[in-house]
C-alpha cells in the first residue's frame, strides 16, 4: 500500500481497552559506567543512532535517562542466544541523573573499573 493510499483503506475501531507494546523493556548487564555512557551486554541488538530510554539500577534507587547507540558489536557465548556489546552515550543527564552515576561509581570498586570485557 503506497503512503497517500493508507488513509482510504478500511479501519477498524476498538470499542474496549486494548493493550499493547512499542518497545520492550530487557535487562541489561553493565559492563562499565562514567558520565558520559556505559557499556552494555544485551542478547538482543539495538540500532546504531538510536535513542533509548533507559532506566539505571542500583541498590540505593534508580534513575531515568536517554542514551544514544554509539557501537555495537557480537560477542561470543557459550549460550544458543547471541550476545551483543553496545556502547551507549548518556544524552543531557539531569542533576538527579548525574547525582545517581556518581552514586553508582563512588560504589564501585576501583579494580573493578575497567574498559576491558
Amino acid at each position: 500500500m503506497l503512503q497517500e493510499d493508507r488513509r482510504q483503506a478500511t479501519r477498524l475501531e476498538f470499542v474496549d481497552d486494548q493493550w499493547g507494546s512499542l518497545d520492550g523493556h530487557d535487562m541489561l548487564r553493565l559492563c562499565n559506567v562514567g558520565r558520559d555512557g556505559a557499556l552494555v551486554e544485551s542478547t538482543a541488538a539495538m540500532p546504531l543512532g538510536s535513542v533509548q530510554d533507559l532506566r539505571l539500577v542500583h541498590p540505593a534507587g534508580s534513575a531515568q535517562c536517554r542514551a544514544a547507540v554509539r557501537h555495537l558489536s557480537p560477542r561470543s557465548s557459550g549460550a544458543d542466544q547471541p550476545l551483543y556489546l553496545i556502547g551507549l552515550q548518556f544524552l543531557g543527564l539531569d542533576d538527579q541523573a548525574i547525582a545517581f552515576v556518581d552514586h553508582m561509581l563512588a560504589g564501585w570498586p576501583a579494580s573493578s573499573l575497567s574498559n576491558e570485557v
